[in-house]
This record gives C-alpha cells, sequence and structure tokens, in this order.
C-alpha cells in the first residue's frame, strides 16, 4: 500500500477528525471540507465546537455534503464508542472512512513535580485520546468490511525528547508502537495506518503551554521555526494521499524520521539514506548543545526547587 501510484481521494467519504475545533485538527477538517469529504469533528468544548462547525460551514462544496460536531471525551472506550456511534448515525449507521486522529495536550513540566494523578492524566491526553478512539473505530471496521484508513497524529518528540516533556513523550513513543504493530496487523484487513511526526504547530494549546513550560524547555526551543496548523494540515492530507506511513512535515523531522526508522516503511530509500547521513553527523552534535543548555541552568533549577518547597 506504499508504493500505490494512485491518490486517496477523500470526496465523498465520511471523514472524522477528533481535536477538530481548534488547531492542526480544525486546519485539517477545513481541507477535508474543501476537497468534498463528508466530516464530523469530536471535541470536548461545545463553545469552541460550535465556532469550529461554523468555519467548516463556510468552506462547504455542496449541499450534499454532511458536516456535524460531536462533543465527547474520547480518553475512555465508552466515550470513543458514543461519539463513533453519533457520528455514523447521519450516514446510516455507516462508520467513517477515514480517521483522523488530532485530540491530544501537552503539560511541559519537570518530572519530580509528578504524581499519579498527574501521570495518567497525561497520558490519558497523550495516547489514551487516541487509542481508544483507534481500538472503537478499527473493531467497526473490520465488523463492517470497511476498508479506511487510521490517521494518527504524534509529535516530532516521538523520535526524540528532552527536559520537560517527560509526560507527554511517553504517550507520543507509544502512538508510535501503536501504529507500527496495527500497520502490520491490519494488512490483515486492508486497513491503512498512518502516523504524523509536526513539529511545534502555532496554535492555542501551544500558546497555553508556553505558559507554564520550563524556562530550560524555552530556551532549547528558542530557535525553533514552528509551523501553522493549515500547513501541518497540509503536510498530513498530502502524506495520506500518498501512502505514505511516517509523515513529517520539515527538514528535521525527515532527519529524525529517517535516523530513527528501525524497520518502518521508507517514504524514499534514496532521500531517507540523505537524511539519515545528516542525523549521523548532526544528531549527536545538536545533543551535546542540548546537554550543555541544561547544565547551564543547573543552578537556576536549584532556586526553583527552593521557591517550589521541593528542597529546602
Amino acid at each position: 500500500m506504499f508504493f500505490s501510484s494512485k491518490k486517496w481521494d477523500p470526496r465523498g467519504r465520511h471523514c472524522f477528525v477528533t481535536g477538530g475545533s481548534s488547531g492542526a485538527g480544525l486546519a485539517l477538517a477545513v481541507l477535508l471540507v474543501k476537497r468534498g469529504a463528508h466530516v464530523s469533528i469530536v471535541a470536548r468544548n461545545e463553545e469552541r465546537l460550535q465556532a469550529a462547525l461554523a468555519e467548516l460551514e463556510k468552506h462547504r462544496q455542496s449541499g450534499e455534503q454532511i458536516i456535524k460536531s460531536y462533543s465527547f471525551a474520547i480518553n475512555s472506550e465508552a466515550g470513543s464508542t458514543a461519539a463513533l456511534q453519533a457520528a455514523s448515525e447521519p450516514h446510516g449507521g455507516r462508520c467513517p472512512d477515514a480517521f483522523f486522529l488530532c485530540a491530544g495536550t501537552s503539560r511541559p513540566s519537570f518530572w519530580i513535580e509528578q504524581n499519579e494523578a498527574l501521570m495518567r492524566s497525561d497520558l490519558d491526553a497523550s495516547y489514551g485520546a487516541q487509542a481508544f478512539t483507534a481500538l472503537v473505530a478499527s473493531k467497526e471496521m473490520v465488523k463492517q468490511g470497511v476498508k479506511g484508513k487510521l490517521v494518527f497524529v504524534s509529535s516530532v518528540l516521538g523520535y526524540f525528547s528532552i527536559v520537560g516533556y517527560s509526560t507527554y513523550s511517553p504517550g507520543k513513543f507509544a502512538l508510535r508502537g501503536l501504529a507500527e504493530s496495527l500497520q502490520s496487523e491490519f494488512l490483515l484487513y486492508d486497513i491503512d495506518v498512518h502516523i504524523a511526526f509536526p513539529g511545534t504547530i502555532y496554535s492555542p494549546g501551544y500558546e497555553a503551554e508556553n505558559k507554564v513550560k520550563p524556562k530550560v524547555t524555552l530556551k532549547i526551543e528558542e530557535t525553533d521555526s514552528g509551523s501553522t496548523p493549515e500547513y501541518v494540515a497540509e503536510c498530513i492530507l498530502k502524506g495520506v494521499q500518498k501512502g505514505r506511513f511516517h509523515i513529517t512535515v520539515d527538514f528535521i523531522g525527515n532527519v529524525f524520521r529517517a535516523s530513527t526508522a528501525g524497520s518502518s516503511p521508507r517514504n524514499s530509500y534514496i532521500t531517507d539514506l540523505f537524511y539519515a547521513l545528516v542525523g549521523y553527523v548532526a544528531l549527536p552534535i545538536w545533543r551535546n548543545s542540548v546537554d550543555s543548555t541544561v547544565r547551564a541552568h543547573r543552578q537556576e533549577h536549584q532556586e526553583y526547587l527552593k521557591q517550589k518547597g521541593i528542597i529546602g
């Protein structure tokens, strides 16, 4: 399925988008509506959902398109099942053709500030919010014989990690592990699996996380060149249409992808070799600079711990 010359066309297909009320999820939903798809967006906040639905209506291509929004918490099997059933109802009970799993949030902080409740909550947000939807979606696709698509959205932090992301990156790594397993297993059903690894996305979620992000993490990321939600959405859809398993959106994403590919299907043996060679030389140098930045923050971090009452 990764070398097919026929591009996937969303026109007339039912696309289910989680995290569809803002950021890359909303941008992807808009793009799918523009391409003539039936689109169902799912998120928790009803107010933002209604605003997002109004935005989608602006891009409607025909009166026949079914464009709906649904407010559900999808970090459980029950919630994901309820969302899927609601979205399938206007289509005569038929499950969607493609699932774009964009739900997830980040709460950067230090590991020693965590507790069990926070760790479970963050794993729900970074992994469960997509994994449970994938579970109920795949069961229904297999049951109905729908040869559809599952598109996970991880993060470039699913390839590597740094200080501040100890409760976020594990979930994004886990999504990769899940996608790797399902890409193999779902050959049994002719269901395509894709996973995207975007870097920084300039979205409301990014603005919120920067308010609580450790100073050392902000320092490391100060030279980051992020992407707009619209650009990320374009890259994800283009990657899906080309049949790519791992989808990256920029040069550094490609370098990390090629450098950590393992046995994953390649996008291109020639260009991936180039990116891998770049990574072989450049990534250790970059990592040394990151580690130096972290060490330089030791004294400041000690003061932070005292202010928080973590040390005396």
